[in-house]
């Protein structure tokens, strides 16, 4: 019976040990996790994530069969023959969440990936839609590929593209069609299902989105090729899509190319989750490993920003403030305040009004400028905003 490994990771320079090690880095000894890796390897060669995740397993693990890695409530085993380049990369500084409604997404869409079953996950940009299937496949080594939908694009080449040679023309298979079929090959001859991610499927068009309805089919997904060749999609092939809507167009206007998808067609989906923005118990740590030099010259600035993201948010979603704050967002705020500290002899009073203007100088409007900063102001310290010299702040009124 397969059993989990439970191995942790020391710091070089202190001893000290636990699965994952990236935060111990920065608060103890003020490094990045890139400088500190550098000098002394990686800090999570055998553990990540509060879990295990072997890098080098035939070193670490001689019965690699025995290998499993813990995941947001489940235990699914690594394919360690299968090299990291194979996979989707690790986004960088990622935890699994594990607060609120999206730690409640996340585990919910876990068993579905352990069960091998395809999905339609949809939400905001920046709630961790992509970020969560890159983790499955990097820490499981599930061998994967990533899709791009752009409008009117051809994506049947993905499948099948007419070519020509001195010979003639002739049908050239295409990686999507290889992938759905053949399975990835490890150096042993093993082969592996892989795990396909489709993003922004809700920009797909109608010819687009019908490309994917054989490949869907719940009895015997298959490929129809050009000359009615029909080729059966390789059992246990997960596929996977991403979105910014459910499939029926935005009814806020904010996501312009979305259109509507064939409820036939999402229908096949055999799982849709909804992805919420990141809790700020998750969010906080991750933005601290981020902006190692914000944390050492501001750690206060993080508490504030905190709260005053948790505000926006709830606008947002109750419909007060017609715009977006993803975590990309948060990180542009924090990036530009650790930008000031970085060229400042000392830190400024008003660092985080300062820096929000990489934020609100995206939003819509004036008015919706205004109402942001008004949203924020009572949660940053040091006097409202109409103290000082707010000229840094457009859309003032």
């Amino acid at each position: 019976m397969r059993k989990t490994i439970e191995v942790n990771v020391s710091c070089a320079l202190c001893g000290h040990a636990a699965p994952w090690i990236g935060e111990h880095v920065v608060s103890a000894h003020g490094l990045t996790v890139a400088d500190y890796e550098a000098a002394h390897g990686p800090v999570a060669s055998a553990a990540v994530l509060g879990g295990v995740y072997c890098d080098a397993p035939a070193r670490c693990h001689p019965n690699l069969d025995s290998i499993k890695v813990e995941f947001a409530g489940v235990k699914p085993g690594v394919h360690a023959d299968v090299p990291a380049e194979a996979c989707l990369p690790l986004p960088p500084s990622y935890r699994i969440p594990e607060h609120g409604a999206l730690g409640a997404d996340i585990r919910e869409a876990a068993v579905s990936l352990l069960r091998g079953r395809s999905m339609y996950v949809h939400g905001l940009p920046g709630t961790g839609k992509d970020a969560l299937f890159h983790a499955w496949s990097a820490l499981t080594r599930t061998p994967a590929m990533i899709f791009q939908v752009e409008p009117g694009a051809d994506i049947r080449s993905w499948f099948f593209s007419h070519e020509f040679n001195k010979e003639g023309t002739f049908w050239q298979e295409g990686e999507l069609l290889k992938a759905l079929r053949d399975g990835y090959t490890t150096a042993t001859g093993r082969k592996v299902p892989y795990m396909i991610l489709i993003t922004d499927f809700d920009r797909a068009t109608k010819d687009q989105a019908e490309s994917m309805r054989l490949v869907m089919d719940s009895i015997s997904g298959r490929v129809k090729g050009p000359n009615g060749t029909t080729y059966p999609v390789m059992a246990g092939t997960r596929i996977v899509v991403t979105a910014n809507t459910a499939g029926a167009g935005d009814s806020r206007g904010r996501m312009t190319s979305s259109n509507v998808i064939d409820a036939s067609i999402l229908d096949r989906f055999e799982r849709a989750y909804e992805f919420h923005w990141m809790d700020w118990r998750d969010e906080g740590p991750i933005v601290k490993e981020k902006f190692p030099l914000l944390l050492a010259k501001a750690p206060g600035a993080f508490e504030q920003v905190g709260r005053a993201t948790e505000a926006l948010r709830k606008a947002i979603q109750d419909e007060a403030l017609y715009t977006e704050f993803s975590h990309r967002a948060l990180c542009a705020w924090l990036g530009h305040a650790e930008d000031i500290v970085a060229v400042s002899d000392k830190v400024p009073a008003d660092l985080l009004r300062r820096a929000f203007r990489s934020v609100a100088d995206k939003m819509p409007d004036a008015e919706t400028r205004s109402e942001a900063i008004r949203i924020i102001d009572p949660h940053l310290r040091g006097g409202s905003l109409d103290q000082g010299d707010t000229s840094h702040v457009r859309g003032q009124r």
